[in-house]
């Protein structure tokens, strides 16, 4: 049944960012349940569905949204957002307190708001993973000493995903003699962080590290990778690993379940509303404030200081000796990997882009009758 309002949608539907990947979902999923939607609509005369029926989801930042301007077009007004501390940017609070409703991903998003001063109602509304597309393709056969156990790691090369940690901890507990490797697949934030800049800090800092054996093997990807290839590499790893700080929900998390990989990660984040003991290997943490890691001469990816250096904000350290003896837990145990991946796989099937767009509809109607 289609819907008798109209939603816009103010989003980065476009881009190739995680961001972007969710905008375009949240749009497919909410046509799927019947929806009315435009995308980014320009106004017309010719719109016959008044006011009163029109709907404004936005899904850029915040702060941008000029929310005096979009009441003279829109009745119900609803900010679709993600954030990764303990307490949102400042200059987001007002224009949040504006709006009509906020949607968020996960259960520690909704926190965060809330300890941010959010006092409009608050809808979580998850992210989901193509199952069908993110499926099991290795082979958990160890009978031939050749095949090496494979950890893999995706992220932006970025310091809230916490590069740091991830090759230290790898490097301090592996060695050549190890049947291991690591494949990073990563990439900048800006055109000069291209392949050479990242290789170039990734050794300048395992110089630093004054390591006094020969490491295990590690491989850096930097090139844009297409679908296909991108499930490839999900499928190839025994065990996904990302010590992260901060994740408003954690995409390479998700089709890294789908995928039948397990994963090693930090227990804090929104990624812990999928996350279990189960289907992963938690890594033990403290919160901190974000600024006490980016003054420190370990950091080798860009801060993002403006927005993730406020007074209050706290986000996870990882325990090294907890990330390095998951690592090798998950090494010494491959039958466990593969426990843990059939669990994460089943757990993944339940957490589609529908069941997404079901919360979605339930929010926008939600929120349109609170307006009555």
């Amino acid at each position: 049944m289609t819907s008798s309002y109209q939603v816009v949608w103010k989003g980065p539907v476009k881009t190739a960012t995680g961001l972007g990947i969710a905008s375009r979902e949240y749009v497919k999923a909410l046509k799927r349940q019947g929806v009315k939607i435009a995308i980014g609509a320009k106004r017309s005369r010719k719109n016959k569905i008044s006011k009163k029926h029109r709907v404004l989801v936005y899904h850029h930042s915040p702060n941008t949204l000029n929310i005096k301007k979009e009441r003279k077009y829109y009745k119900t007004i609803i900010i679709n957002t993600v954030w990764e501390t303990t307490r949102i940017p400042r200059r987001w609070i007002k224009p949040i307190n504006q709006a009509d409703a906020v949607c968020v991903p996960s259960l520690q998003n909704k926190q965060a708001l809330r300890n941010s001063g959010i006092k409009i109602p608050i809808f979580i509304v998850p992210h989901g993973v193509h199952s069908q597309m993110f499926t099991p393709k290795k082979k958990w056969s160890y009978n031939n000493k050749k095949k090496k156990f494979t950890f893999i790691s995706i992220f932006g090369f970025q310091h809230r995903k916490n590069p740091e940690a991830l090759l230290k901890g790898y490097w301090k507990e592996f060695s050549a003699r190890d049947n291991v490797r690591l494949i990073i697949k990563t990439n900048g934030n800006a055109p000069y962080e291209n392949k050479h800049w990242i290789k170039k800090r990734i050794k300048a800092y395992k110089a630093r590290l004054n390591l006094r054996k020969s490491t295990a093997s590690l491989r850096i990807i930097t090139r844009y990778l297409k679908s296909k290839s991108l499930r490839k590499l999900y499928a190839k790893g025994h065990a996904f690993v990302l010590p992260t700080r901060g994740e408003g929900v954690g995409l390479p998390y998700l089709e890294s379940l789908a995928s039948g990989t397990p994963v090693i990660a930090t227990g804090w984040g929104g990624h812990m509303d999928f996350l279990t003991k189960k289907n992963s290997f938690l890594v033990q943490y403290k919160l901190q404030p974000p600024i006490i890691g980016m003054n420190r001469k370990s950091s080798i990816s860009r801060p993002f200081r403006d927005l993730f250096a406020e007074k209050g904000q706290l986000w996870a350290e990882v325990d090294m000796n907890s990330l390095r003896g998951q690592m090798r837990k998950a090494y010494q145990n491959p039958l466990l990997c593969k426990m843990k991946g059939q669990r994460g796989r089943r757990d993944a099937l339940k957490l589609s882009w529908n069941r997404a767009g079901i919360a979605l509809k339930h929010a926008i109607e939600k929120t349109i009758k609170m307006k009555k």
